[in-house]
This record gives C-alpha cells, sequence and structure tokens, in this order.
C-alpha cells in the first residue's frame, strides 16, 4: 500500500512539474518578440545594418527571421506575406524596394513598419503619418560630398554616376545630384543600369565620356559590385557614400557609419516593442558622417590627397 501510494504520489509530483514547465515555457513564448528583417539585397553595408539592430535588441527576448529580396518587388512581396502570417511584432525592411511593399500591409494595420537605410523616405509613400510606419534614413546631404571630391581631385571636371533606375531612391539620388554638382563647376554624367550584368557596359560608357571620376551614392546594385567596378574603372578614382567600400579600392567617402544606423534602427525597435506608439515616432536621420580615406589606393593612382582632408578621416587605408 505504501508502494503505491509513493507511486501515485510521484506520478501526480511529476504531472505538476511538466504544468509548471508548460507554463513557464507558455510565459516565455508570451514574452518572446518576433522580428523580421528583409534586405533589399546582400552586401556589407546592409548586413552592417542588420548587426547593429540585433546588436542593440539582443537574443534574449527577441527571435528573428532575415530574409533577402534580391531587389525583387514580386520576392519582397512573398517575404512579406510570409513575415505577416507567422504574425511579426515588428517588420523591419532594409532598403527601399522591401519598404514600398511592406507600406502597403503596415497602412491596413496589418503589420508594424519600420524601415531602415532608406535613402528617401518620400519613395515609400509621400504621406506617412498614421500608417504604422517610421524608421531611419541613411541619406546624407551630397553637396559635402561634392566638395569632398574637389578638395581631393581639384581638375574634377567630369563627375561619372552608376545607378539603377528601377531602385527609387537612386533615381532620387541623381535628381539631387545634379543640383549639387553646379557651384563646382562639375558636370554629372549619369549611367543607368537595370541589371549587375549591364555594369562593364556602363562603366565603359562613362570612361569614353571622359569622366574623371566615378561616383557611387547608396545603389545597392552598384555597391554589391563595387570591386567589379573599381577594377573596371582601373586608373580612373572611384568615391562611394559607403564607407564600408573604402578598404575595396575605392578612394573615399563620407557617409553614415552604417553598423550606427542599424544601432539607431534597434533603439527605435525596441520603443516600439515595448508598448510605444509607432506612429507618435518621427523619421530619424543620421546623427553624424564619417570621411573614410583610401590613401594607398590614391598614391597608387598619382592622387595627392590633402593633409588637411587626411586629418579630418575617422579611418585612413
Amino acid at each position: 500500500m505504501l508502494k503505491k501510494l509513493i507511486t501515485v504520489g510521484a506520478i501526480i509530483a511529476g504531472a505538476i512539474a511538466v504544468v509548471i514547465i508548460m507554463e513557464r515555457s507558455k510565459e516565455a513564448h508570451e514574452n518572446t518578440f518576433n522580428v523580421s528583417i528583409c534586405k533589399v539585397i546582400e552586401h556589407e553595408a546592409l548586413n552592417a545594418v542588420v548587426t547593429g539592430i540585433r546588436d542593440c535588441l539582443g537574443d534574449g527576448d527577441v527571435q528573428y527571421t532575415i530574409d533577402t529580396c534580391q531587389g525583387n518587388p514580386a520576392i519582397a512581396s512573398q517575404i512579406i506575406s510570409k513575415f505577416i502570417g507567422k504574425r511579426s511584432n515588428v517588420i523591419v525592411a532594409v532598403g527601399t524596394t522591401p519598404a514600398q511593399v511592406a507600406f502597403s500591409c503596415a497602412r491596413k494595420g496589418e503589420t508594424k513598419l519600420v524601415f531602415s537605410s532608406v535613402t528617401n523616405p518620400n519613395s515609400i509613400s509621400t504621406n506617412l503619418t498614421d500608417t504604422n510606419t517610421t524608421g531611419v534614413s541613411n541619406f546624407v546631404p551630397l553637396e559635402p560630398q561634392v566638395k569632398l571630391f574637389t578638395e581631393i581631385q581639384p581638375d574634377l571636371r567630369k563627375l561619372g554616376i552608376i545607378y539603377n533606375t528601377g531602385e527609387a531612391n537612386s533615381v532620387d539620388i541623381v535628381w539631387n545630384l545634379r543640383e549639387a554638382v553646379k557651384g563646382y563647376g562639375v558636370e554629372l554624367i549619369e549611367q543607368g543600369i537595370q541589371k549587375a550584368s549591364d555594369i562593364p557596359q556602363a562603366v565603359e560608357a562613362l570612361l569614353a565620356k571622359g569622366v574623371d571620376a566615378v561616383f557611387i551614392s547608396n545603389d545597392n546594385m552598384a555597391l554589391a559590385n563595387i570591386p567589379l567596378i573599381v577594377k573596371l574603372c582601373n586608373r580612373v578614382p572611384v568615391y562611394v557614400s559607403d564607407t564600408d567600400q573604402v578598404s575595396k579600392g575605392c578612394i573615399a567617402a563620407l557617409g553614415p557609419n552604417q553598423y550606427d544606423i542599424g544601432i539607431q534602427t534597434g533603439k527605435m525597435i525596441k520603443r516600439i516593442l515595448y508598448g510605444e506608439d509607432i506612429n507618435a515616432i518621427k523619421i530619424e536621420y543620421p546623427s553624424t558622417t564619417e570621411l573614410h580615406i583610401n590613401k594607398t589606393k590614391a598614391n597608387k593612382m598619382g592622387l595627392n590627397i590633402p593633409q588637411t582632408v587626411i586629418d579630418r578621416a575617422v579611418k585612413t587605408y
């Protein structure tokens, strides 16, 4: 009889333990946030943004789903639909294309959208008010960048730019760059591309027009192919807005720190996860810019970068 009582007691105790574990598991699950991230394309700058987001939020009470739409709106739509089906607490769109797709769902109340590294938020919508959408832009003024190029190359007269004509932020940059170069006596030579395989022909066209330098500004397709562009440009300097690309043979970049943009985005996401109204959170821009210089590459090309420029650099290669 005593053995039976002990056995029954053990079974009851075991059952209670299972219930407690299940309740704790349920409680832990309920306190876990689902953050789903869609990148427009794979390259170091956007990966740095995602790293910054994850470092800010941590992995303790956040589960992540990360995907890439390869710059394709149709693929972005599939990914965003999957994220909504997973009941993500927040969808993060890194780049303009996934942000445009996710916005159509956010404004209908199907999700909360935080964009990151979007150059022109107006390319998502001209009215983001009360649409469950906010985020962090990576835009920095173009005029100081043009000024930098002319400091390094005082004889700069023709500046070439390669950009994806299907990327809204890139089209917007070109539009604004036309005005930015005027004050420096520089002519902008534009060369649009639609796919990565167009790049060799685009570089050839720019060189044929006698450009003195090439500028790649926040265009994801071009940034993903910087080593190829640098190689094809040969003795023509390449400038970028993405500081992470300078080590790959570009001469200089004056732009935001992409990891810091990720941290900035992560802080915004955290506010939303813990109850702050997304519609009360204003869009943010980079608080600082960094100058990175590739002095080694410049020396090989016979470019004498002024010491006043080098002294301003956060990082020199």
